[in-house]
Order: C-alpha cells, then sequence, then structure tokens
C-alpha cells in the first residue's frame, strides 16, 4: 500500500488547488499523486482536453473513468468526491495527506471507502508563501495598475473645488467616499481589474477605524486613506497599495503623523529580508512610531492618534494569506511577498496610513512601489 496527496475542490474557488494545478476550472475537480510520482486529475469530460494542454500530470481523467459499482451520483461534487476515492484504491492508495482547504465531501467519502486522512496544516502554505519568478512578475504588474488607481483617486480628491462649506465637489456634485469608490471600481475595470472586496476612501471620523471603508462627503483640509486592493482578472493575481490624501493644506498634527508613519515603514521595509521574520519588522514598526511621539494600541479606537494594528500580510492569489507581519512569525522564505502598511488613527484629526508591496530577495527586500507617498497630489 502507499501514500498520496490531494488537493480537490473548484479550482476557481480553492485558491491552493488552483496554484498547484494553475487551472482554474469552476466545476469539482481533483489533483492527486501517489509518493512514488504516479499523478492523476479528474476533472469534467468537457474540460479534459483543455486540461491536458495546460497541467503538467501524468493522467487527466473523467469522473466516469472511476464510477463505483453502485453508479456516480448526478450532484457534480458527489460524482467528484466518489471518483477520488475510488481512484485511489485503484491507485493501491491508503493513507491520503491533505490541506486546510480540502471540501469535507471528499474527506467522508475517502474515508468511506476505508483510507486513511492524513491533516497537514502546512500543506500548501509554504509552496505558495515562496513566489516563483512568474508569479513575482503577474504581482508587479499587479501593483502597477493599482499603483496608476491611486494616482487617478488621490488626484481626483486633490484637485476637487471647495465650496464656502468646506465640502469637495467635482464635476458641480459634492465629493462622497461612496462616489470616489465606485469611480475607482470603473477605472480599474475598464483595465482588466476586479475591485469586488471594494476600496477605502475613509476622512474623519470613520478613518479613526483602520478598516472602515469611509462613508458621506470628503472635505478640503483633512486627511483622506485611500487604500485599493484590486485583483487582476487575467493572472488572478492582487494588488495592494495605501496612500493619504490632503485636499489643501495638512494641520500640523496630520504632518506629524505622516512623518511618523514614513518612518515606521521605511524602519519595516529593511527588515523584509531573508534571516529575518514578521516579528521583527513589527517591532521596527513599533519602535519608529513610539519615537516620534505616538502609541501603539491594538484593536482601540481613540481619540488621539494611535497604530491600532499589525504590520502587513502576505499577498498572492488572496489579498490576505500568511504570513502576518505580527508577533510570533517564522521566518521569511526567498520569493515571500508582503504588504507593509503602517498607519495612525484617530477620532479627532483622522488617519494617515501609507502602504507599499515587498518582496524577499537574495539582495533584500525590492520595493514593487514607485508612487510618491506624499499627502498633496495636486
Amino acid at each position: 500500500m502507499a501514500a498520496a496527496t490531494l488537493f480537490a475542490g473548484i479550482p476557481a474557488e480553492n485558491h491552493a488547488f488552483y496554484h498547484r494545478i494553475r487551472f482554474a476550472v469552476g466545476d469539482p475537480a481533483a489533483w492527486m499523486q501517489v509518493d512514488d510520482g504516479q499523478s492523476l486529475l479528474i476533472v469534467r469530460d468537457i474540460e479534459m482536453q483543455r486540461a491536458k494542454e495546460r497541467v503538467a500530470v501524468q493522467r487527466v481523467a473523467c469522473p466516469a473513468e472511476f464510477a463505483p459499482a453502485e453508479g456516480l451520483s448526478s450532484d457534480r461534487a458527489t460524482a467528484t468526491a466518489q471518483a477520488v476515492a475510488q481512484a485511489l484504491r485503484q491507485l493501491g492508495v491508503d493513507r491520503v495527506r491533505v490541506d486546510r482547504s480540502l471540501p469535507y465531501i471528499f474527506a467522508w467519502h475517502v474515508q468511506q471507502a476505508g483510507l486513511a486522512l492524513d491533516y497537514d496544516p502546512e500543506l500548501g502554505v509554504a509552496e505558495r508563501r515562496a513566489k516563483d519568478a512568474q508569479e513575482l512578475e503577474w504581482l508587479r504588474a499587479a501593483q502597477r495598475v493599482t499603483e496608476q488607481a491611486m494616482e487617478y483617486a488621490c488626484g481626483l480628491i486633490a484637485r476637487a473645488t471647495a465650496d464656502r462649506n468646506g465640502g469637495l465637489k467635482h464635476d458641480g456634485e459634492p465629493l462622497t467616499s461612496e462616489r470616489v469608490r465606485g469611480m475607482i471600481s470603473v477605472y480599474l475595470l475598464e483595465r482588466g481589474f476586479s475591485n469586488h472586496h471594494g476600496s477605502i476612501v475613509a476622512s474623519v471620523p470613520d478613518s479613526a477605524d483602520c478598516h472602515h471603508a469611509g462613508s458621506g462627503p470628503l472635505r478640503t483640509g483633512q486627511p483622506v486613506i485611500v487604500d485599493i486592493f484590486p485583483q487582476d482578472l487575467a493572472t488572478r493575481y492582487w494588488g495592494d497599495c495605501t496612500r493619504t490624501v490632503v485636499h489643501g493644506d495638512p494641520t500640523d498634527i496630520v504632518r506629524r503623523m505622516h512623518a511618523a508613519v514614513l518612518a515606521a515603514k521605511q524602519a519595516s521595509i529593511s527588515e523584509v529580508r531573508l534571516g529575518s521574520n514578521g516579528d521583527a519588522v513589527y517591532r521596527a514598526c513599533c519602535q519608529a512610531i513610539e519615537a516620534h511621539g505616538f502609541r501603539m494600541a491594538r484593536g482601540e479606537i481613540c481619540d488621539d492618534p494611535v497604530m491600532s494594528h499589525g504590520t502587513g500580510h502576505g499577498i498572492g492569489l488572496e489579498v490576505h494569506e500568511p504570513i502576518l507581519l505580527d508577533t510570533a512569525n517564522p521566518p521569511f522564505v526567498l520569493g515571500e511577498v508582503v504588504t507593509v502598511e503602517p498607519g495612525l488613527y484617530g477620532r479627532r484629526d483622522g488617519g494617515v496610513r501609507v502602504e507599499d508591496m515587498v518582496a524577499v530577495t537574495a539582495d533584500g527586500p525590492e520595493n514593487f512601489n514607485r508612487l510618491h507617498e506624499g499627502l498633496d497630489w495636486r
């Protein structure tokens, strides 16, 4: 008897499975590899030819080729899970190594076939953390378009007109957080990017909460956090960038907040390297924030400016994926890509955040961002 590794589900939705085969079908499928090297991909019959052309696997089959004696279910997911169990048995497998993303329907059918499941929480995680050359280029390309959208959005705010009460207007109509988010979405869609998670366009008082999307009219003299994180529809990889814009002149406290955030970002990026880890990045960020007279207050929303979150996260096929730039993290790996996004937020003065995307290379951190970091976007 032998052991095998199994990934299953819908590749277009299951990022771990898609990363393994790089084939984004929207129906249930399964990939398995026996420890002796035999590999098999099970897909719907109408997908078999495309799969043979695109997936590096020894054999491509459809569920009907592994039908149990009682026949396959008319339900696609059930039929695929039945076929997986039969295929594993025919391959002489008695133990199956599975990852965190395996749907229970596959686990149940494999167990009903008398095979043991070995759950490996790290299966696929390390491979996704270490981006290959193609993935790095896809992320660079996604970040370039994200920066173009950022320049468009921040310029829109900075060049708006202010009415006698300080409210911003564009083309004669009030400029609101909701309106800017909609314009960002249209801009991205025209360039082949989806903004289905939305964007953040937040000012006082919403920006006291670091993840508030923002609401209502924008005003002159107040900082506006713009956070854009779209997905490239062609490659499925994500961009993620934050900048802060002020229409008119920022206050002295906002200038101080901005200087502290930039110093924290620079200190943090210097730790995105081999031999370091997310904890070191977070500590460098904290030290810079505190050296500028501000404080860390995890999870709090305060009147005075504080930094209330970790320093960033991994990015790739998901906008948020391992690792976190926070406490208790494993060492960085070559090819890892993370966001670095320190910020300060308060109810009274608003918020400031600046975020870049950074890769771990043999020569140190590579910052994918080229966009300026200032508050003036006129």
